[in-house]
């Protein structure tokens, strides 16, 4: 048997980055991943999707079939992943081994066959996609994001189920490099994570540009039919397509042999931990996407950065609490840090909102992208900034701002009296906050 100090499953970003962290401080560490580095993020998520959206604003310029779509796609992968096929594992003292994990304790792992014991084990497994319990659709076969980059043919008609940001961001591109797109969400409104105004001007944008936008969409029965196409039954009637994406929610992914050994789970099935990573099992810990706690690439690093000292230093300190911002790349994008204005006054605060439009701006109108908006909440009592939410272009790098704003309890006056360069897209979240002094 085998024995390391510490045995990480998986290899997304919470798994690498403790995985590296200790072994560059003279650990025996083993790496476990059963299929390819790099994680969700870089081989089916965020690096080929946001190489599709970028893709498809140029796409139809440049007359782009998928194939060469697709190979633009995968390039930019290779890109990220570098030639190295341990990942550069071995300099950082890291053993990679390729397998499927199976847990016969907290701390012995098989894999393939062969056991590995070590003091200390993470699971950072993260997560796959869910299916929503509609019925037919199991049966009928529906992509997500883990077949759509490897699609023989781009659907003529494709419809989405999910109105979140895997749904809206590959919908929007996959109706720019061709497809008649239409999106079901359940909900009243689509992206509803974000302020309200936000979601339903992005619908407006959406539906301008010829995306259909169904929200409260019962859909009762989904079928494929023999020809391959798929029908979308809702109370309205039957919508045929020739494919359907399902972007409706993740689920955890969990090694086998845990649910023997009484592995606590939340209410959603995702690993419960401690405030500072560990589970109930001993010797057992978790990071990144199968916690559940924000399913984000950069709050994976964040928590799994906090999880390694924790590991390397034998301690427990809780994981400090920070704003987490987040994007959605749609066209315009989205920006969100903090609370949306009716959270800050379900929290009792009495706000001050600042909106200014993209438009009024002059890097805005000079790159021809007036679309969307900047809306600010602060405390009307303090000036404390509690929220800022962008719709317009550069909102993903906008929002990094916003967020070392309200991660130092700054005020909308601080902002609004910090000089920023000009013409600057950066110059929307200054004035917005100018707007609620």
């Amino acid at each position: 048997m085998a024995q390391y100090d510490l045995i990480v499953i998986g290899n997304g970003s919470a798994g690498d980055n403790i995985a590296r962290t200790l072994g560059r401080k003279g650990q025996r560490v083993a790496v476990v991943e059963r299929e390819h580095l790099g994680g969700e993020c870089l081989n089916d998520g965020c690096i080929p999707s946001k190489a599709l959206v970028n893709l498809a604003a140029t796409a139809a310029r440049e007359r782009l079939t998928w194939d060469e779509v697709l190979a633009r796609v995968h390039g930019v992968q290779l890109t990220v992943r570098g030639n190295d096929p341990n990942g550069g594992m071995r300099a950082d003292g890291i053993d990679l081994l390729w397998g499927d994990a199976r847990f016969e304790t907290p701390t012995t792992v098989t894999v393939d066959g062969r056991t590995f014991e070590a003091a200390t084990v993470v699971v950072a497994t993260g997560t796959a996609p869910s299916l929503p319990p509609i019925p037919g659709l199991e049966d009928a076969r529906p992509i997500t994001n883990r077949e759509l980059f490897h699609l023989p043919t781009l659907p003529d008609r494709l419809a989405v189920i999910g109105g979140g940001p895997i749904g809206l961001e590959l919908g929007q591109a996959l109706h720019r490099l061709g497809s008649r797109v239409t999106i079901f969400e359940a909900l009243p409104r689509i992206a509803t994570t974000e302020d309200a105004q936000i979601s339903l001007e992005l619908a407006r944008f959406m539906e301008l540009e010829g995306i259909r936008v169904v929200t409260g969409a019962a859909i009762q029965r989904v079928a494929r039919n023999e020809s391959g196409g798929v029908t979308v039954e809702t109370a309205h009637g039957a919508h045929h397509f020739d494919d359907m994406l399902v972007a409706a929610g993740r689920q955890a992914q969990l090694p086998g042999g845990l649910a023997d050994l009484g592995l606590r789970l939340d209410t959603r099935g995702f690993i419960d931990i401690d405030p500072c990573g560990r589970t109930n099992l001993p010797g057992l810990w978790a990071a990144g996407d199968v916690t559940g706690k924000f399913l984000f690439t950069h709050y994976a690093a964040y928590q799994a950065h906090h999880i390694g000292k924790h590991i390397e230093g034998g301690l427990c300190e809780p994981i400090p609490d920070t704003i987490v911002p987040w994007a959605i790349f749609t066209d315009p994008e989205i920006g969100h840090a903090g609370m949306t204005e009716e959270q800050a006054r379900e929290a009792g605060h009495e706000v001050r909102v600042g909106l200014l439009e993209a438009r009024e701006l002059d890097w805005f109108r000079t790159t021809r992208q007036p679309d969307g908006f900047a809306k600010v909440v602060a405390d009307a009592a303090t000036g404390r900034l509690l929220g800022a939410h962008f719709l317009c272009a550069n909102a993903a790098t906008l929002v990094g701002e916003a967020s070392l704003a309200l991660n130092h309890d700054l005020t909308a006056r601080d902002v609004a009296s910090t000089i920023h360069p000009y013409p600057t897209a950066s110059e929307l979240f200054r004035w917005a906050c100018a707007k609620a002094v």
